[in-house]
This record gives structure tokens, sequence and C-alpha cells, in this order.
């Protein structure tokens, strides 16, 4: 039910809540928050409360972004704001006296901030509707579990850790991995159950120790609601047991963690994208748009030297712009067994990527495709990896997907000029540390460096 301010106070009267702690993703995708007591969270309502303006603008080690700005940065540092969404406070489940809120990020005045991620993906889903259309969204989150605790982990420089499993053969789907890790997931599905995060199954995924959790469809903001929540959940039970998670894209050799997302297209409560008659004209200009941009959108989905190490011929994620009907080897997986079921599942994203920015990325690209009535290429007729040098390829390296960005029509039309250029700024920051702060470009393992970054705040 819709909240207003008196509504909220019952509310915490009814559940007991003496503290709430907000939650916001950074462009990285790093949650930041605070934990407020009750006088303060409702003191804060109308206009937020106030965090430092490098909250949104620092890369994954804390260090701001300071030699280039937004115009919501302030000349000296100072303060901007967490806005929560009232409509998302939840109780903790664990500690009664806790509730969780989701924030956008604002300006210290209470007005929107271009480079919100969360408010990003609210304003391109109103462009869809705007075009007529509903979205439901559903993503596929992928980790690793280990059986050492994060501090053990560290020690170790995060070699030689003990994945939770049965066999060290790398299987899929494999019910002795899964029950090893039943103990764990069942604490999982726990919270998700009690915060209301819908989900429909979880398994042993391709890589000794990776798992996946699928969850249901929703509107696009309420879907990346909960990978957010769904990831710092993982995270706090993964510590509690004494355990370590990673959402890390590749902290191995071996295969990758991914961040599949699905969605589709209603119009007046019908699916839009196939009809009796086939598929629609509005699934060839969608899918046309996705694939168009989707040379542009790897930066954004891709996010990190680390994420790029992803894009392997064989590997399992796609290497093409391409689309075919229920091929995984795609980069975009058509699913139109029937009108209910018919869905566009995207496989680009890697588990790092900030769940708001990929998903308004995909329906940034879509929208155009619609927009300029784009016609899509044939479909990949044959298996995605391998192809021939002349085939069209992916960008597989952060400065080369930065180039692909700058150079698309598209993109920075719907996610905004402005977002987008400050967004190429910190991918060029991001290779400028790798390469000087000790990071190795020769080796083909993900490096100290990149584990020091991503392992545990991803």
């Amino acid at each position: 039910m819709p909240m207003d301010e008196p509504t909220i106070e019952e509310w915490l009267d009814r559940h007991h809540v003496e503290i709430v702690r907000t939650h916001a993703l950074g462009l990285d995708g790093t949650p930041i928050g605070k934990y407020l007591n009750r006088g303060k969270f409702l003191s804060a309502l109308a206009k937020g409360h106030g965090i430092a303006d490098m909250a949104l603008a620092m890369d994954l080690t804390g260090n701001p972004h300071m030699t280039f700005w937004h115009a919501f940065r302030n000349r000296v540092f100072g303060d901007i704001a967490l806005m929560p969404d009232l409509d998302t406070i939840i109780s903790d489940g664990r500690n009664p006296d806790l509730g969780h809120i989701i924030c956008d990020f604002v300006n210290a005045d209470g007005s929107p901030i271009s480079l919100c991620p969360r408010s990003l993906l609210r304003r391109v889903t109103q462009e869809v509707a705007a075009a007529g259309y509903e979205v439901k969204a559903a993503f596929e989150l992928e980790f690793y579990l280990y059986h050492n605790s994060f501090e053990e982990a560290r020690k170790q420089d995060y070699q030689q850790l003990e994945p939770v499993g049965a066999t060290p053969k790398r299987m899929i789907y494999s019910l002795r991995n899964a029950y090893t890790a039943s103990d764990f997931m069942s604490a999982v599905i726990k919270s998700l159950n009690w915060q209301q995060l819908k989900w429909e199954s979880w398994n042993d995924e391709g890589d000794n120790g990776q798992l996946e959790l699928n969850f249901s469809p929703a509107d696009p903001v309420t879907a990346a609601d909960g990978i957010s929540r769904a990831r710092q959940v993982i995270y706090e039970i993964a510590r509690d047991k004494n355990m370590a998670v990673t959402f890390m894209t590749r902290p191995g050799t071996g295969y990758s963690n991914g961040l599949h997302i699905h969605h589709s297209l209603l119009a007046n409560g019908k699916p839009a994208f196939v009809q009796a008659g086939g598929s629609t004209d509005l699934m060839k200009h969608w899918i046309a748009g996705i694939v168009a941009t989707m040379p542009g959108a790897v930066s954004l989905l891709c996010p990190s030297i680390n994420s790029c190490r992803r894009l392997i011929e064989f590997g399992a994620p796609p290497t093409t712009p391409s689309w075919a009907e229920e091929d995984k080897s795609a980069a975009l997986r058509v699913i139109t067994r029937t009108p209910e079921l018919a869905r566009l599942e995207h496989r680009l994203a890697a588990g790092d990527a900030n769940p708001y920015l990929a998903l308004a990325t995909i329906l940034a690209g879509g929208l155009a495709g619609l927009r300029h009535q784009l016609t899509p290429p044939p479909p990949l007729s044959h298996l995605g990896w391998a192809l021939p040098e002349d085939t069209e390829h992916l960008p597989n390296t952060l400065m080369a997907a930065y180039e692909a960005l700058g150079k698309d029509p598209y993109l920075p039309q719907i996610l905004g000029e402005d977002l987008v250029r400050y967004w190429r700024k910190t991918r060029r920051d991001h290779w400028l540390a790798f390469h000087t702060q000790g990071g190795d470009p020769e080796t083909r393992s993900p490096t100290l460096w990149e584990h020091q970054r991503h392992f545990e705040l991803a």
C-alpha cells in the first residue's frame, strides 16, 4: 500500500521499528546508506537525509572523482541527500528494532539528480509507459560461495579458497553440490521471504561453488530493488555464518558470474511482443534497437576490468551483438513459446553490473529501436562463438567499450548526455587506476588489484 508520512509513523509503531537503515546503490553498484534513529528518519522525510556528494562520485575504493565533475557536485565537498521511497520500507526479520528502506539520490533541496541510477530507471520506464507499454522484468543472480571467511580470503590474497560443493569438478544443476549449500540458501530464502522478495528457484550453477538465484517478474524498479536487497541479504548471511560470498564477475579462471535480465512488454495488460499471428512489429523494432546499441551498452553492462574478462569465446557469455530464438549463445535470447511467455533474455550483463543502470540501458535500446523504426539484423543461425574475423564482435575491453559508447547515436538521447559523459569518465578513471595502482595488463587471470576492489564490494 502506498504510504504517506502519517501512515509511515503508524507502520513504525506497528512493527516496533526504532532504527531505519537507508539503502541506495552508487554508480558502481556499491550499497550506500545510513542507520537513522526513528526521530531523525521522520524529520528528514521532506528532503531526505544528508550524505556527502562524493557518495555518488567515488570509485569502489572510496576515492572521490576529483578530476571531473557533474552539475550536482559542489565546488567544495558538500552534501546531497538520500530520499526514502516510503513504499519500500520493510522490517528486518532478524533484528526486531530494525527496518530497511530504499532511497534515491537527490540534491540537498530534494530535487532530482540525473546520475541517480534508480531515478534513471524510473524515468526510462516512464518513457516506455508513455509509448503505451508496461514493462515486466526479472533477474537471474549468480554468485560464488566459499567455506572461508572474508578475513581468511583477504589473508590468502583470495587464492586457494574452498568453494562450497560436493566435487571440484565443474557441473551444473548438481543436486549434490546444491545440497552442500542448502543450509546457507535456506537462511537466504527465509530472509527473502520475510522481505517479500519474490524468488522462483535456485540451483547449482556451472562452476564449483557457484549458485544461481532466479527472481519473479516485477516492474523494473521493483525488480532492480529486489536484486539490490538480495545481494545485501546474501552478503550478510555469509558474514554471519563465517563464510564468504562474491558477486565479482570473474573471481578465478573458471566461469564468470552473470546477471541475465529478462523483460517483456504488455499493452493494456496483454502481451505485446507476440500475438496470435506471431511476433509483432513492436518486437522486431525493440530487438533491433537493443542489438544496435549493444556495443555501446557493454560499458554499462560490463562496467569493470574484471567484468570485461567475462567476454571470451566459449566461456558462456555472448561475444557478438546478436539475437536468436532460444539460442543461449546469442546476446539476446528470444523466447516466444506462447504469447504469455514471450520475453527477451539479455545475457550480456556481468555479475557486478548495477541492476538499475543495466536494465535502464536495455530498455533504452528497445525504445531507440521503436522510435527510429529500426530493422533487426538476421537472427543468429549457428553457435555464436569462434565466428569468422569479419563477424562483428562486441568490445571485450574496458576502453573498447568506452569508445563504443562514445560513438553510440541512440543511448545518450534516452539515458541523458550528461550521464553518459560522466559515466565514460568514470570508466577511463577505472582503467587508469588499474594501470597505475598495481593491475597487471598482461595477465589473463584476475589480479589482486581486482580482488581487493570487487570481491567483497561488488
